[in-house]
């Protein structure tokens, strides 16, 4: 059993690296992006949209290694430490806020030019969710 957790962990912190590797990559684009030529801009336009697919196969990745974690390493929900909890708070915010953001993504593509300006508040609500839920779970499990 605990090599079957030795790889869920690994796959865990796998899908935390993907996650985070979205909104470092979206800072990176907003800022060359301001500093670009007008025509060069649309270059840049398809990368977030592919960073928030990683970032929602990150999120599965997360939520499916977790929830079996949880039963073969915890031996369920009881066992689990009362930190656990507020990180478990905070990556159900960040799972609402990438599901909002899939969906304004859906939006700017039939056309609705006002859901990118919510689009980068809910990217900064995730962002802190994930530092949040990363912060607690270390103090959870050391």
């Amino acid at each position: 059993m605990e090599t079957l957790n030795q790889v869920l962990l690994i796959v865990h912190y796998l899908g935390l690296t993907l996650g985070f590797s979205v909104g470092i990559t979206n800072v990176v684009v907003s800022v060359v992006n301001a500093r670009t030529a007008p025509e060069m801009q649309p270059v840049l336009r398809p990368i977030p949209p592919i960073m928030s697919r990683i970032g929602e196969v990150g999120l599965a990745l997360l939520w499916a290694t977790g929830i079996t974690l949880i039963y073969t390493r915890w031996n369920g929900w009881e066992m689990l430490p009362t930190l656990f909890k507020v990180k478990l708070g905070a990556v159900i915010v960040l799972t609402l806020a990438v599901g909002i953001i899939a969906h304004l993504g859906q939006r700017i593509k039939r056309g609705d030019t006002g859901a990118a300006k919510n689009i980068e508040n809910f990217g900064k609500l995730a962002s802190l969710s994930a530092l949040v839920a990363l912060v607690f779970a270390v103090l959870a499990f050391g």
